[in-house]
């Protein structure tokens, strides 16, 4: 577990040094005080990317040449240093050169109020959580995630200098590549919803027994078929410049009582259905050797105080969890840790 963080001109935080002692810790204090922050950091320190910005430079605090991100659990010390150069990580004080060695030394599962925008927003929003999670449970998948994206961006780079009636003999080699790559994508992504929507459920059901959800993979273009469609609709491809299937335009869908989520669902259900997805990732992984940590980043807003209670309850106890909000709660066995202005 987590035992010391320490940020240094991390978002508003100039110098920040917490011990931690229990398993559960409640941040709390007024808002504008870096609670999500001590969150955020956590989590960046895990993945090397921030669940708020895609530009690493964000996290830096203004006017500062660099931020510093240092996470002591009871096996390692994770480093991060991001500044105009780049982003920097460290296990043990030995840099760590590919991001893929570094990520996951311990792994995470937030929830952040944006989180929402997985059944309300874009279908952008649900691939990312997609690839983020199963990167974190398989890294065979990360890898081919990565060859993938590598081989989509040559395609798309070959066909501004394309035309319809040009040679096609690279153009065939590559889409060859990319749906290889792209099939086992599908494959892995198929068998990850099956576990996910299966836990899914039985979450959903420790805190509302009446309503019915769940969660589908709707693959752009089916397993086994992208070759074939890349090739029959290669002139609309060459056409506007990009590649218009694949995995790269797959989508997600939730549903509640067997009907769309984001329009049948009330604001607190999708709040509800979205923590219990997060928690539902805890039931699947395949690896217990990782060290899991939960971040619950303003949960129990807008829930009321029997779903407040519920949630509580059944956080599982062998996670160390970190939750924020405003107002100290009262909970057996938890540290409180009161965020002022002079932290």
């Amino acid at each position: 577990m987590i035992k010391e963080i320490r940020l240094k001109q991390f978002r508003n935080h100039s110098s920040l040094h917490l011990k931690i002692h229990k398993k559960r810790i409640f941040i709390f204090g007024n808002n504008g005080l870096g609670k999500t922050s001590i969150l955020e950091a956590i989590y960046f320190a895990s993945l090397t990317k921030s669940h708020r910005t895609s530009d690493d430079k964000a996290l830096i605090q203004k006017n500062a040449p660099y931020a510093k991100v240092d996470i002591t659990t009871d096996a390692h010390h994770y480093q991060v240093v991001i500044s105009d150069t780049g982003t920097k990580a460290f296990i043990d004080k030995v840099q760590v050169l590919k991001m893929s060695d570094y990520i996951n030394g311990y792994r995470v599962i937030m929830f952040a109020p944006e989180d929402l925008d997985l059944i309300k927003g874009q279908p952008s929003n649900r691939r990312q959580f997609l690839d983020i999670e199963m990167s974190q449970i398989h890294k065979p998948y990360m890898l081919n995630l990565s060859k993938y994206k590598q081989i989509l961006k040559q395609r798309n780079a070959l066909m501004k200098n394309l035309g319809v009636n040009d040679d096609l003999t690279f153009f065939k080699i590559i889409t060859d590549q990319l749906s290889i790559v792209a099939d086992e994508i599908i494959l892995k992504r198929q068998t990850f919803i099956q576990k996910l929507n299966q836990a899914f459920k039985t979450r959903f059901k420790t805190f509302n027994e009446v309503d019915e959800v769940g969660v589908k993979y709707e693959p752009n273009v089916a397993l086994n078929n992208l070759k074939q469609v890349l090739y029959d609709k290669k002139d609309k491809d060459i056409l506007t410049q990009t590649t218009n299937y694949g995995p790269h335009r797959d989508e997600l869908s939730f549903e509640f009582n067997q009907q769309e989520a984001k329009t049948y669902a009330s604001q607190g259900q999708q709040r509800l259905m979205v923590i219990a997805l997060k928690l539902a990732l805890l039931d699947i992984y395949d690896s217990k050797e990782i060290e899991t940590i939960i971040l619950l980043d303003d949960v129990l807003s807008e829930l009321d105080s029997d779903k407040q209670q519920k949630l509580l309850n059944h956080l599982p106890e062998q996670y160390q969890t970190f939750i924020s909000g405003v107002e100290p709660i009262e909970i057996q066995d938890i540290e409180q840790i009161h965020l002022t202005k002079e932290s």
